[in-house]
């Protein structure tokens, strides 16, 4: 029996990708790449935008297209919201995010002739899902640990695709990790769809208690988190995590819009001076600190003076990394229906604009980090190795190249950075 996977969005998709993938070889099925020959195709969907709905649709019709013989479950986001159009699409089977743990089960069911047809309950009841890694393919390793959010932004249907707050158990966290750490990934990431949201349904325990358990495992060297709400940064988080040995000083933030105006209407729950005093309070606490953020350009009703407020906002807050998303409508949302909707050249013209402050922005901050690490080694945890060329991502999460002989692939390497090209930077060990 042979089977292929293909995600799409975020981290909380990818890690439950993984997990079914150890499900899948435990029931006894061989893993292919996707668009290979198989018996089972699942597609582990995405609805966060328009655009991402668009992509799901389009890879639901090329696997029942492409493999008219191999059973296709479709999972995830879109599944949960849309399970009519899923299936309507090709599924063979139809599974929502609150049975992603059954999905090795439905998949031999489906080779032995059976049906299935569509598993999808209400999210807003589910209870916290029994999926885990225990052997990571990557030298860096996601650990689910959160699902659900209660925010209700404007723009975004995750609330209705994702349901409630739900953590894991911190125990079931550090036992998880500890496994990890046993196949030699030193690399965590501490993931959920609204990481800073974790221990809110859960008595005694939050996020900066977990870091610090998960912290004194053995053999855990970085740890990593996923998208961070701005207020997550209080003054108690911070002191704990400056008080870690192995919190990696990187973190990146779900900012959205630089303009507190924009925020407003976004139901978003701070302001854009907040967003700044967090930051600066966080560089005091943690030296070294760097940050990445999410910015949404083109959200309805944002003006010309909005927009460069946020361009203005993104040379202050200088972050390393922006991922510069145009608002993208999608229905089912309050901001759908909202006037003064931005036209699709405007949004890839402000796109093309902030690109170009944050590249400025970028250059600055990449140009002092070489100089400052000049006879003072940065730490890169080697991701990748080819063609001599070993890749990685610095404590920094600065992704940097080096010449090696051999393959480091999983290793921590002491690097002195000696230039850059573009956004990645250059070492030598």
């Amino acid at each position: 029996m042979k089977a292929s996977i293909c995600t799409l969005g975020c981290r909380v998709n990818q890690y439950e990708s993984d997990a079914i993938r150890e499900g899948l070889q435990d029931k006894g099925f061989t893993m292919v790449p996707f668009g290979a020959d198989s018996d089972v195709v699942i597609i582990n969907t995405c609805t966060v935008t328009g655009e991402s709905d668009r992509k799901s649709r389009q890879l639901i019709r090329r696997a029942a297209g492409a493999a008219p013989n191999a059973a296709v479950i479709v999972t995830g986001c879109f599944a949960q919201v849309s399970p009519d159009a899923a299936a309507a699409l090709g599924a063979d089977a139809v599974v929502g995010n609150g049975e992603k743990g059954r999905i090795p089960d439905i998949a031999y069911t489906l080779v032995q002739g059976g049906c299935v047809g569509c598993t999808v309950s209400d999210i807003q009841t589910a209870d916290w899902d029994d999926l885990q890694i225990h052997a990571p393919r990557r030298a860096r390793s996601y650990i689910k640990i959160e699902d659900g959010c209660e925010n209700r932004c404007a723009y975004c249907i995750i609330p209705a695709a994702r349901g409630r707050v739900r953590s894991k158990l911190a125990d079931r966290v550090v036992a998880e990790a500890s496994v990890i750490a046993g196949t030699g990934c030193c690399e965590v990431i501490l993931t959920g769809i609204e990481t800073g949201s974790y221990g809110r349904d859960l008595e005694n325990m939050d996020l900066e208690t977990l870091l610090g358990l998960v912290d004194q495992v053995p053999g855990i060297r970085r740890i990593a988190l996923g998208s961070l709400d701005p207020t997550v940064l209080r003054p108690s988080f911070l002191a704990h995590a400056a008080a870690l040995s192995h919190l990696l000083p990187h973190f990146h933030l779900s900012v959205q819009s630089g303009c507190t105006r924009t925020l407003h209407r976004m139901r978003r729950r701070y302001t854009a001076e907040r967003v700044l005093e967090n930051m600066a309070r966080a560089r005091e606490k943690i030296p070294g600190l760097t940050f990445s953020a999410d910015i949404i350009v083109g959200f309805p009703g944002e003006t010309e003076a909005d927009f460069l407020k946020t361009a203005a906002f993104c040379r202050t807050a200088e972050f390393l990394h922006v991922h510069i998303f145009p608002y993208s409508v999608r229905s089912g949302t309050e901001a759908a229906d909202m006037p003064d909707q931005i036209a699709p050249a405007e949004k890839k013209r402000r796109s093309a604009y902030l690109a170009g402050v944050q590249k400025d922005v970028q250059d600055g901050i990449l140009d002092r980090y070489i100089a400052e690490h000049e006879t003072r080694p940065v730490y890169v945890l080697a991701e990748k190795w080819e063609a001599g060329i070993t890749t990685g991502h610095t404590e920094h999460f600065v992704p940097c190249e080096i010449p090696t002989q051999q393959d480091c692939t999983g290793q921590i390497l002491p690097v002195y950075p000696v230039g850059r090209d573009g956004c990645i930077v250059k070492g030598k060990i």
